[in-house]
């Protein structure tokens, strides 16, 4: 039912899932408040997940985490961008 409201499967909506959980695992690990470049970011989750990670995916849980309020993204552009996590 969830692939009628959604347009995901379960298999995708695991993945984002996975890659949400450790984005912030990596956040809290490298003092989040001061943040980690994106590039780097993605450099990070795919050292150590044995699947590639899709930019276009990590674009999409970067902006669900931004939405609710647990990250912002600042900085330029495209590489440049740095995400911090956010207190509270």
């Amino acid at each position: 039912m969830g692939m009628l409201n959604a347009g995901t499967g379960q298999g995708q909506r695991k993945l984002r899932e996975d890659m949400r959980r450790e984005m912030m695992n990596i956040l809290n690990g490298t003092g989040g408040g001061r943040g980690i470049r994106w590039a780097e970011a993605i450099k990070m989750l795919g050292d150590q997940s044995s699947i590639k990670v899709d930019s276009a995916k990590f674009a999409e849980v970067i902006k669900v985490l931004e939405n609710e309020g647990s990250v912002k993204v600042v900085g330029g552009e495209r590489d440049k961008r740095m995400i911090r996590k956010m207190d509270g």
